[in-house]
Formats: structure tokens, sequence, C-alpha cells
């Protein structure tokens, strides 16, 4: 059976993605450098983006593209609030209208369902025994066999004092130089293990106290907490005061010392400021102890591209006057396998608001055949936005002929087999299966 208009086919057999999916669609036809220019408007609304399509021959013959953006890597997660109004705005500014606006709309509306879903899962999961952190820097410090406690900044020159931030997490320290101290979380590597009874060297080796009772390094979890001021910042190191660390001791976390939270004598100047918190009325009703709420429930943790993964779907899908009432996917869809770091950790495949979205959305899906992560939530949502009918993957064949278009949109991943979602658009429709 033959249609005027092109209908849509995806094979997800490795992998879907918000990004692959734009990409495929230029592979189909729609063009590069107007895609582009959409996919930088809608990042735009959040800053200056930068986007770029790189194309790569496949092993079998045919080429595929790569979509890479550049520039949102640094943005916070959009609150789940604030998103349909970005969306809006990024619709209407890139002239995306009628049935496709709505397939957007869909689109994130799937992924916000899923991500409340999901983090309403998280936070009422069994407690855990351990936890895997993350480090984010290293302490440097004179110390190498013995550190003193709480060291006098008279002791050794200030610069012999730092903090060096892993590149991946150094724009995390933006505003961080408005405040005059920070506290510092560290790994106590070189712990010799823990008892519960402690003897404290200012008390005597007969006087034991519980080990939560002291500052003993040797603890069940040997995480150390230093306070110390903060001289400067440049790249990613921060200067601080002395601290009472080995060269080299892991940090697990920077916070700031918010003098009219965390100092007793709250009128005191002598310890700390409030950095760009000063004059907040929010920082107010902390320090009065008045409950308040606070806004937003919930972000949109599947990357910071959300919205250009999405406009850019509907601008490409317009552009190419596909037909959506009928869209066909080849199952099962290919999930992957393995873990995925996520803002509660390490996380099983599919990633919980992935799972979410092919539960509720009844998505065919099979786990493999790697073990990495081949189907995003984004992805997913896109997927359950187009609503389409699912094909055995066994028993059917893609379309072809001369009417039938290929796209390959590539994902991020080096894999034996190609990290590839293929897509086709033709006039042909499988009878069995044709919606009425």
């Amino acid at each position: 059976m033959e249609t005027t208009q092109p209908i849509l086919w995806l094979d997800p057999a490795m992998g879907m993605a918000g990004d692959m999916f734009s990409a495929a669609l230029i592979g189909l036809g729609a063009p590069e450098e107007k895609m582009l220019a959409v996919l930088e408007t809608a990042g735009g609304l959040l800053g200056e983006v930068r986007a770029s399509i790189q194309s790569e021959q496949l092993p079998d013959g045919n080429w595929g593209r790569r979509l890479r953006i550049a520039g949102l890597e640094d943005r916070e997660p959009l609150s789940i609030e604030e998103a349909p109004g970005y969306l809006e705005s990024a619709l209407e500014a890139t002239g995306v209208r009628g049935a496709y606006a709505a397939f957007a709309r869909q689109a994130l509306e799937v992924l916000a369902e899923a991500e409340r879903i999901a983090h309403s899962f998280m936070e009422s999961a069994p407690a855990v025994s351990t936890a895997t952190l993350p480090i984010i820097g290293r302490a440097h410090t004179p110390y190498h066999h013995e550190a003193p406690y709480q060291p006098q900044p008279t002791e050794v020159p200030a610069d012999e004092f730092y903090i060096e931030i892993a590149p991946e997490y150094a724009t995390g320290l933006t505003g961080l130089d408005s405040f005059t101290h920070i506290f510092i979380i560290s790994y106590l590597d070189r712990s010799h293990g823990y008892r519960l009874y402690v003897s404290p060297p200012w008390r005597g080796p007969s006087q034991r106290l519980g080990v939560f009772a002291t500052r003993s390094p040797d603890r069940p979890s040997p995480i150390g907490l230093t306070r110390a001021r903060l001289r400067r910042i440049e790249g990613n190191r921060i200067y601080t005061g002395p601290l009472d660390l080995f060269d080299g001791t892991p940090i697990l976390d920077i916070k700031p010392l918010i003098h009219s939270l965390d100092e007793a004598d709250r009128d005191a100047e002598e310890t700390g400021n409030d950095g760009w918190l000063e004059g907040s009325e929010h920082l107010e009703l902390h320090r009065r102890g008045i409950p308040h709420s606070h806004p937003g429930g919930g972000h949109l943790h599947e990357a910071q591209d959300i919205l250009l993964d999405v406009t850019g779907a509907a601008w490409g899908l317009q552009w190419l006057n596909v037909e959506l009432d009928r869209v066909y996917c080849f199952a099962p869809v290919h999930v992957g396998g393995g873990t995925v770091s996520g803002s509660h950790g390490q996380l099983s495949i599919p990633a919980p608001a992935t799972k979410v979205i092919l539960q509720r959305h009844h998505i065919p899906y099979a786990v493999g055949p790697v073990e990495v992560e081949l189907l995003t939530p984004t992805g997913a949502a896109i997927l359950a936005a187009l609503n389409p009918t699912f094909l055995p993957r066994d028993r059917s064949q893609p379309p072809s002929g001369d009417n039938t278009r290929v796209g390959i949109g590539l994902g991020r991943r080096r894999l034996d087999r190609p990290n590839a979602l293929r897509v086709y658009l033709s006039t042909h429709v499988p009878l069995k299966v044709d919606r009425e």
C-alpha cells in the first residue's frame, strides 16, 4: 500500500537518543544548516550553544551522522515547571506549529511525568548500607607523612595549600569566590580502620570516648571536615588557608560557609560572610528558622539539551512533512545494559525514567546487546510521543524501493557494533498493521 505523505519507520536496534534522532532526520533530507540553526536558536534560550554535524561511513558502506552540541554542559538542569515555557518559546522562535508542536509538547510531558515518578520512587527506595561517591579533586599541602591538627597561618607559606578540582567539575566553582570561608569534605584515605572507642590525645590513654564524640580520622566512614579561608580561585584551583590534610587527600565536596547560618555569633565579623546570599530575603527565613517551601517540583536531569532534542525533532519532522498518525518501529527496542551514573548514584539500565516510559507506554524492549546505555530517557520520550505501531524485527522487513530514504543517527559510543539509529522515510505501509 502506498500513501502520498511520507511515513516514518524507526529501527532502534542499537540505541535511540534525542541527538541521534535529529541527526537521522538530516540524513532523511532535513537541511543540515537549517537544523543546526534551529538547535542553536532553541539552545540560545538557555545560553550560547554551538552545534555541529559530523559524517562517518559505517562498515556496511552507509553514511551516518553524529550531532555534537557544546555549551550546555555547564547549565543547571531545567525545573519541570519551567520547561514548558522554554519549549513554547523555542517552538515559536523556530516556526514549529500544528501537529508537530503538539508532538514536541507530548514528548516533554512524557519525560516530565517519568522524571516525577522516578524521583518519587528513588526517594522511597530502601536505604543502602554503603555509598560510592565521586572524587572531585585533591588537596595539595606540604604534609606528606604527618599533618598537624588545625595548622596556623604563620607556619607555612599560604600558596602551599590549595584544592585542585578535576576539570569536569571546575564549572561548579562559579560564585564560590564571593565567600571568604569554605568547608572541605575529604576522604581520609590513610585512615587505619576504626574502633568505636578511642583515646583522644588530650584526654590521656586511660580515658576512652566513642569515636563519634571525637575528631579521630579512624572512623567507620573516614570522612574529614575542614573549615578554611578561601584566598582566591585560579582556574580549577582553590587557594586556601592552612589545611589539616595530607598532600593528595581525595576531596569529596566543597561547600561555602554562610556566616548568617553557620556562626553561633552571627553579629561577629571575624569568620565568614554570606557571599552572594548577602541581603537575601530567603536567607533571612532560614536564619530566623521560619518554615517555608522551596520552589520547584523536580528537574529534568536527562541532559540540559532536552529543549534542543525535542525542538530539533519537531522541526525536522515538520520540514519532511512526516505523517504523524502512522509511525512504525521495529521491536524490541534495545536499551543496553550495565549501569549509568545519575543524581542518585549508579543506576541499573534502563535508567529509572526510561523504565517508567517503557512501562507506561507499553514499549516492547530488551536488555542488551551491549553493557552500556543505548536508550536514553529523551529517546524513550520521543518514541512514546510518536506513538508508533511496533513490528517484530525478526518477522518484518524495512521499507525499500525508489520512494524510500534512510537516515542514520550515530550516538556518542564507540562500540563493536555501530551505536546507530536507523530511520526510514517511505510511502510504503505494511498492509497487515495499517491503522484505520
